[in-house]
């Protein structure tokens, strides 16, 4: 799954929001090889994916390929003066699994924000596309 089929799949969504046209989108995420993620706090060793605020909510924060989480990191200062980013790549089991130890904490997951292709899902929505796809048995 290509960067350019993420964003078509979310230009269709938001032309036109039928149930047909997001699940579409969700089944993408959920086939990319991996969910990218900012880590919590620059540390070596296990990371903790980074939470952002929306309103009132913390959103857990991850990104569908490379260019989108370096492209953010640069906007908000968080990449290294050489321009490198650390980051956290998990595939779609692990990505949810992180998702459903912090469930109690986050209202959901954003992906690509700051960018033409932000989306977002609740937790209970996310584990019910994740079901669809046959991860279950998480957590």
């Amino acid at each position: 799954m290509s960067a350019l089929e993420i964003r078509d799949y979310v230009a269709r969504a938001r032309r036109e929001p039928t149930t047909e046209n997001i699940e579409a989108l969700w089944r993408a995420v959920f086939l990319l090889k991996g969910w990218y993620f900012l880590p919590s706090t620059r540390q070596e060793g296990p990371a903790t994916p980074m939470v952002t605020m929306l309103g009132e909510e913390a959103w857990l924060l991850a990104f569908t390929n490379v260019r989108r989480i370096k492209e953010f990191s640069r906007q908000v200062g968080m990449a290294a003066p050489d321009g490198t980013v650390q980051l956290l790549v998990l595939d779609p089991r692990e990505s949810m699994e992180r998702l459903v130890a912090v469930e109690d904490r986050v209202e959901g997951v954003v992906f690509n924000i700051g960018s033409d292709e932000t989306f977002r899902a609740p937790v209970a929505a996310v584990k019910a596309y994740a079901a669809r796809m046959g991860l279950d048995n998480l957590g």
